[in-house]
């Protein structure tokens, strides 16, 4: 195999990797999206249950804590941000094919393959905090329901 097969292979396997990396990005914000719907729902449901039989509880407040907190975390997924998925076409051409000295498409391969590789690394560290967020928002959003159903049975 030759050395320029071997680079591009480098860098079709970093394509690859940042194309799945995008993909479960756009998954946790999609899930992240349907959960936030589903704990809204639940907090007007059970709210409204609860404020018409007997008014806030304790346990009425900490379901309310709870949907805030949670409401912060999905907030924090949904945020935009800059992920860095694809390589600027700029940087390609100032790099490669205007500079004094020639690269052959080896070079171009290799170069590109470090680049989307040190994306990322970039976007792990990201895509690590939304992961965190998530695990959190889960919690709270059973610590959401749990309380609500405290509050209403004990509002009976």
């Amino acid at each position: 195999m030759t050395k320029n097969r071997l680079y591009e292979i480098a860098y079709d396997e970093a394509v690859r990797a940042l194309s799945e990396q995008q993909s479960a990005i756009d998954n946790f914000r999609a899930r992240a999206g349907l959960l936030f719907s589903v704990a809204t729902i639940i907090a007007s449901f059970f709210g409204s249950q609860v404020l018409g039989s007997a008014g806030l509880s304790p346990f009425s407040w900490l379901a309310l804590a709870s949907f805030g907190f949670l409401a912060t975390a999905f907030i924090g997924i949904l945020s935009p941000r800059r992920w860095e998925v694809t390589v600027d076409p700029l940087d390609v051409i100032s790099a490669y094919l205007e500079p004094d000295e020639s690269h052959g498409i080896e070079d171009v391969h290799r170069g590109l393959a470090t680049a989307m590789n040190e994306s990322y690394s970039v976007n792990r560290q990201g895509l690590e905090k939304l992961v965190v967020l998530f695990q959190t928002a889960n919690v709270l959003l059973v610590c959401e329901v749990v309380l609500w159903t405290i509050a209403l049975a004990s509002a009976s």
